[in-house]
């Protein structure tokens, strides 16, 4: 007997705790990009896994799996009731639902959640992995390929998890378990069922007590019928038996031709049996009479599987089927028609449905600004309306167009279900939405482009053909919504009005295939791209070409941001180049991916490109700077992405998932910092799941919280200028300009701010400021002493720094001995106009060596092109203040050395400086002619 290990905590004691993170139960990684955090993926219904259906009072549940989680209908609506937290290990093979309870199998691990919680795991040793899964009663058993686990609650608490009862090992040879089952009435046993033997076991003893003989054809499905020892039983050749387990006998038998995958009895008075195949048709039998009454064709896609699973719901006329192909439908009977003859059975009738794309997205397009619905185009050859609030609202555009005159419907075929060709471009606009059509698609191999309606939900009533009847590249829709815009394989553009259908204009300037359209909001300009390297700029109204832009590789997609005027095309070269439209010009060239860019998108303000390529990366790009401020790696290639028009979210599809993912934007709740990403920093990114767990809620941004492996000190810390960005420039100081004009004219200053006669003394002086002796005595005195003592502060200030050396003279002696005048430099930053107007006249010139080491320092200064208005004011205080002293200093060899350095330094930097302003001025002159 395998070891086994029960993990999880009771009911009762989780619900008085905290419970702890998603992220810490599951072991997912957080978000490791700045800008996008995983909110959850939409658009997964169920899979190739069967469903389950229990009751509970008077309501029916489905559950259905998906991946690695599950989700719970009502199946009175089909509303998404709860999805289950956390994600399993690894894919969940089995489900089974008793009352509250579901219980899952993964790997080798048995699940028993709660409202879509788990409640607990029981792992076990098993060397082959679990396939199937019964629960009746305080039983539920599990089956790998060669052995029955069986599991036993010790009491009917089911808080309480399940200890392992027992083990069964299948007799060699038997074949894969392919089906548990109970029969009612047979008191602790289970009917096992391989792909060759039927065997009846009862599990408290662990013996065998029945074996069938071998089948010549293999089990494919099995049900257990609501008549006493009987099991119907379904094989992959077609034929469909009753089988009496009591006497190992066949009752009769049915074929339908085709493989059965599941089959279902009909349990509300109706002898009814409902066999699915893997063709995706459905076979009805009446039992009474053993033939066939009628047939469902194309329930589910052949492709994907065909139907999975189909379940009667209890005493109900109603029926639900699953498939791979991502949808839960449910269909009713209604009562059968009786006539004086016969009673008529009436057949089956679609009652509602729930379901999403069978295969990844390729295009997808917000439809509105609050990113409500998300249009997708799927390689099913779909086009589906998703909504981001409530999955109820989602639903398929119809492909049933319109009869004609004569009855038949064009383009129709002998398969009623044939969908259209694969989109391969798609033209979203919603200005006349309810007015005509609003959408325009290109099909793979078609050429003419068909129009949908978005708020009807159908497929248009116009095909809007190429004029020289090549295939459809592209689409576009002009602002207003009134123009729709086709280019051809062979070059041609072709413009219709979508009211009436009617074709306006055609131009074929392109030598290749069109590969992008777009027109600006006013109708005025067209640009085209193609794969011939060029990019075409067109009057919409002559239909001329005005300019042309040749590109270095060929162009594969094109997109516009109508507000700024900016479009941006994606290369061969996986280079994405930002273009003016009006202009005409290149103003951005983005390179890092290092494989083929399958999209990209701008985002609302125009001020970030988002971009994704088939080497797994997804990168965001900052149009004013050109950098790459964001980059994520991902499992699997991003085919299509779109950021919403609010910039709240970005939706993507990948190449392995059937799903759409959202990604909620960080930036809207809290300041992020942005820099330069090297590729060593790119790190791989989780996805999203349908329960949004392990993702960052808007809660969770709004209020702030960080993620465990966000760097905060890196997001927190502010960026601080570098002193010199390049020493090719001239960097100016940071100190306030006013500084360096009050340091040039303080001599003016002073002398405007000089009073212009002296302080009188008031003739009458209060009463408490007189003092003894005379009047005249009393008014001289206080001024006389107070001139006498500034007077002789004067003195001992001069005669303190004549005696000692200030910290600046000190500062450039230093200076002088290492031939490093910068820590001088610094300190005549920080003093004041008048402090260094001080110091400047401080310098003794009885001492010329000061002299030489202040020019010295100024030129030193100049050289490495750093505070450049600084050091021209510093220079020109010294020689308004010194000049009378420099003059006469003529045949002083050092002194006249100092300043013809500083002449030429400041010539050559002067020269310089005219060179590059003139060259500045010709440019913009230039584009200002142009």
């Amino acid at each position: 007997m395998p070891a086994v290990v029960v993990s999880g905590e009771p009911m009762d004691s989780s619900k008085r705790r905290k419970l702890e993170s998603a992220i810490q139960k599951s072991g997912r990684r957080k978000h490791a990009s700045r800008i996008f955090s995983p909110f959850r993926a939409l658009g997964h219904v169920t899979s190739s896994v069967p469903f389950s259906v229990s009751t509970l009072g008077q309501t029916f549940i489905v559950t259905t799996v998906v991946g690695n989680s599950f989700q719970i209908y009502d199946a009175a609506t089909l509303r998404l009731l709860f999805v289950s937290s956390p994600q399993t290990s690894s894919p969940i093979t089995a489900i089974s639902t008793h009352f509250h309870h579901v219980y899952a199998i993964w790997g080798t691990t048995l699940g028993v959640f709660r409202r879509g919680k788990l409640q607990y795991s029981v792992e076990s040793e098993s060397p082959s992995p679990f396939r199937n899964l019964l629960v009746f009663g305080d039983y539920i058993c599990v089956s790998s390929e060669e052995s029955i686990y069986v599991f036993r609650f010790s009491s009917s608490d089911r808080s309480v998890s399940p200890e392992l009862y027992t083990s069964i090992d299948l007799p060699l040879g038997s074949g894969s378990v392919i089906s548990l089952d109970h029969l009612h009435t047979y008191l602790n046993k289970i009917i096992v069922t391989t792909s060759t033997y039927v065997f009846l076991y009862n599990i408290r003893t662990g013996l065998l007590v029945f074996q069938s003989q071998p089948f010549e054809a293999i089990l494919t499905a099995v049900d257990v019928a609501p008549v006493l020892d009987t099991v119907g039983l379904a094989f992959e050749d077609g034929s469909i038996q009753a089988y009496n387990i009591r006497f190992g006998k066949i009752l009769f038998e049915l074929n339908c031709k085709q493989k059965v995958t599941s089959i279902s009895f009909r349990t509300d008075g109706t002898a009814q049996l409902a066999a699915a195949t893997a063709e995706g048709d459905i076979y009805f039998y009446d039992l009474n009479r053993q033939r066939r009454i009628s047939i469902m064709r194309d329930v589910h896609s052949d492709a994907e599987g065909g139907v999975s699973c189909i379940s009667f719901l209890n005493g109900q006329p109603v029926f639900l089927t699953s498939g791979g192909d991502n949808y839960l439908k449910e269909f009713v009977f209604d009562p059968e028609v009786t006539t004086s003859t016969a009673v008529i059975p009436s057949p089956p009738r679609h009652l509602r449905s729930r379901g999403g794309h069978s295969k990844p997205s390729k295009y997808l397009y917000f439809t509105d600004e609050s990113g409500h619905f998300l249009l997708s185009a799927s390689l099913d050859r779909s086009l589906w309306m998703f909504s981001l609030r409530k999955d109820a609202q989602s639903h398929e555009i119809s492909q049933r167009e319109k009869s004609n005159g004569n009855g038949r419907r064009p383009g129709m075929v002998s398969h009623m279900r044939e969908k259209f060709p694969e989109i391969i471009s798609m033209a979203f606009e919603a200005n006349r939405q309810g007015d005509w059509e609003n959408i325009i698609t290109a099909h793979k191999g078609l050429a003419y482009a068909r129009t949908w309606d978005s708020q009807k939900g159908i497929v248009g009533r116009w095909r809007l053909k190429t004029s020289d009847k090549g295939t459809v590249r592209s689409v576009a829709i002009s602002f207003c919504g009134n123009f729709g815009l086709i280019g051809s394989a062979h070059g041609t553009l072709d413009i219709y009005n979508l009211q009436s259908g009617i074709h306006r204009k055609r131009l074929r300037s392109h030598k290749r295939a069109v590969t992008g359209i777009a027109v600006d909001n006013i109708n005025q300009n067209v640009v085209t791209c193609s794969v011939d390297q060029e990019v075409h700029f067109i009057d919409f109204k002559t239909m001329e070409v005005k300019n042309r832009i040749q590109l270095p590789a060929a162009v594969n997609a094109l997109q516009l941001h109508r507000t700024s005027g900016l479009f941006a095309v994606s290369l061969d070269n996986n280079q994405i180049f930002v273009i003016d439209m009006i202009a005409a010009r290149v103003v951005r060239e983005l390179k890092g991916h290092s494989d083929r860019i399958t999209t990209f998108d701008f985002s609302a303000d125009g001020r970030w490109i988002v971009s994704a390529a088939r080497d797994y990366t997804v990168r965001t790009w900052d149009l004013p700077t050109g950098i790459c401020i964001d980059a994520v790696r991902f499992q699997s290639i991003v085919t299509s992405l779109r950021l919403s028009g609010t910039g709240e979210w970005l939706a993507t599809a990948h190449e392995d998932n059937v799903g759409i993912n959202l990604w909620a934007n960080r930036t809207l709740f809290k300041a992020v910092n942005f820099r330069q990403i090297s590729e060593s920093e790119i790190a791989e990114l989780e996805m999203p799941t349908i329960s949004g767990e392990g993702s960052t809620n808007i809660l969770e941004n709004a209020l702030g919280e960080e993620s465990e492996d966000e760097d905060v000190s890196d997001l927190d810390r502010t960026y601080v200028s570098a002193e010199q960005i390049s020493p090719q420039l001239v960097t100016l100081s940071t100190l306030p300009r006013s500084r360096f004009s009050t340091l040039v004219h303080l001599d003016v200053i002073r002398q405007r701010n000089k009073p212009k006669e002296a302080p009188k003394v008031p003739e009458n002086a209060p009463f408490f400021l007189t003092l003894t002796g005379s009047e005249a005595d009393g008014e001289q005195r206080p001024l006389e002493a107070k001139k006498q003592r500034k007077k002789e502060n004067s003195q001992s200030a001069l005669l303190e720094r004549s005696t000692t050396r200030s910290e600046f003279e000190q500062k450039l002696v230093e200076g002088h001995s290492i031939d490093e005048y910068s820590d001088c430099i610094e300190y005549l930053k920080i003093l004041t106009p008048s402090m260094t107007d001080l110091e400047i006249r401080s310098l003794q010139s009885d001492n010329l060596d000061k002299f030489i080491y202040f020019i010295e320092a100024m030129t030193q200064h100049l050289r490495t092109r750093r505070d450049y208005e600084a050091v021209q004011a510093w220079m020109a205080m010294f020689l308004k203040i010194h000049s009378d002293v420099l003059l006469k200093q003529e045949e002083n060899s050092d002194v006249m050395r100092a300043i013809e350095e500083w002449k030429l330094a400041e010539n050559n930097e002067k020269k310089r400086l005219d060179e590059l302003l003139g060259y500045c001025a010709g440019v913009i002159q230039f584009l200002r002619l142009e």
